[in-house]
């Protein structure tokens, strides 16, 4: 039974509230509002918008609070696509390093790059683990910057007891298909800013339609995710046809894989997605009332995985610190051996992980006001990285065979 490099986490009983949700598509309405209620006593005194993509409110985001030629700092390993979106709108893009133990930017290296012309830092938690964003918090209030936390993959991850996405003027969460909470395609951002909350609203009512033909492909995609989630469902539908491209055709494979990362040629299309659906407000409603539990589960699942690495000489994992409180999301091993080659080994084992090397925001064809800077950590660890999916389903035997297939590999 192969283990999925993808998972999303819905009990027999969310798939048939699911079920029912596209048999019966009226009151879309009352979901969004139940939703965002929800949200709402999560993040109170913020004001929210949901989003047919996290992408979509970074890009809006930038429009309101930038003009041309503006600085924003990023981290060195940053969502490529938010890279290439800062591009697109003719900003000026500058690089930070990251630390070693979360592989964030690192605080410390940014007041030396703040000048008249720096207007806004994206702190991206990576991974889930969230970044020192209280000392940044406070660099972006002393030089009086817009602060935007990029939190694609933080949702129910904490710094000093506060959630990611509360520290900044934004925070933009990512809903999309491997992530938690799912709405299976989709984006969370919440803000103090009241009138950014209501011109991104009104430009999706202006903007956003309804597209048949998208919606049916989105839906189809969505189905076939969900099932492939299942280690049994997966073995059967998608697995060798995985193994082949994996073996006879890598490029297509990783094309797949990365379809996201904003890495293809082309800009971005705000376009790009319709208006979420019914269905997939309800499995962001069904995910948010699970979260806490999912989150339980996974600590377990990964502390299991980490002791099991203890005392692996070429496997390590990122560590954490005092401050650090995160979901648990994915185990991120770092290799100190050919990380292609582990992947492949690892891949035959029956055990689907992806090679995290996509990171490092200087590969790739972007304009980077500091692209000669030394970028030790980043050019260090991101060759070295690949992710393991964590799912609150996974049960001991699925948890005991990639801890028996790594130390098969290594």
């Amino acid at each position: 039974m192969a283990i999925p490099f993808f998972s999303i986490d819905f009990k027999k009983k969310d798939l048939l509230i699911l079920l029912l949700a596209i048999i019966f598509p009226f009151n879309k309405k009352k979901k969004e509002r139940n939703f965002l209620d929800k949200l709402s006593l999560r993040f109170p005194k913020k004001n929210i918008c949901l989003l047919p993509s996290a992408r979509l409110g970074f890009y809006l985001t930038l429009k309101k609070f930038f003009k041309e030629d503006d600085e924003i700092i990023f981290s060195s390993m940053s969502f490529p696509l938010y890279i290439k979106i800062a591009n697109q709108l003719k900003l000026k893009v500058v690089l930070i390093d990251v630390e070693k133990d979360t592989l964030n930017i690192n605080p410390a290296k940014i007041e030396s790059k703040i000048n008249k012309k720096t207007k806004g830092i994206v702190a991206t938690h990576l991974f889930g683990y969230p970044c020192k964003i209280q000392e940044i918090s406070l660099l972006a209030k002393k030089y009086n910057l817009k602060l935007i936390e990029d939190c694609a993959q933080s949702f129910n991850s904490f710094y000093k007891n506060q959630e990611t996405g509360t520290f900044g003027d934004v925070g933009i969460f990512s809903t999309s298909l491997l992530k938690i909470p799912t709405t299976l395609g989709g984006g969370i951002l919440v803000t103090d800013d009241k009138k950014l909350k209501i011109e991104i609203d009104q430009w999706c009512k202006e903007n956003l339609k309804d597209n048949i033909s998208i919606n049916l492909k989105l839906f189809v995609k969505n189905l076939l995710s969900i099932l492939n989630s299942y280690p049994l469902i997966y073995s059967i539908l998608s697995d060798k046809i995985f193994n082949f491209l994996n073996k006879y055709n890598p490029r297509i494979y990783r094309k797949i894989l990365y379809s996201g990362m904003g890495i293809s040629k082309g800009e971005f299309d705000p376009l790009e997605r319709p208006k979420l659906r019914k269905y997939q407000i309800v499995s962001g409603i069904l995910q948010l009332q699970r979260c806490d539990e999912m989150n339980f589960i996974r600590k377990k699942n990964s502390i299991k995985l980490i002791k099991s690495l203890e005392n692996k000489i070429h496997i390590k994992t990122l560590s954490s610190y005092s401050q650090h409180n995160w979901n648990y999301q994915y185990h991120v091993l770092i290799l100190d051996e050919n990380l292609n080659l582990f992947s492949k080994k690892l891949f035959n084992e029956g055990v689907h992980a992806m090679e995290e090397n996509v990171w490092d925001c200087t590969n790739y064809d972007f304009k980077i006001e500091n692209q000669n800077d030394n970028f030790e950590n980043t050019k260090k660890f991101n060759p070295k990285l690949i992710r393991i999916q964590n799912n609150s389903y996974l049960e001991d035997k699925h948890i005991n065979k990639i801890i028996k297939s790594l130390n098969v590999v290594s």
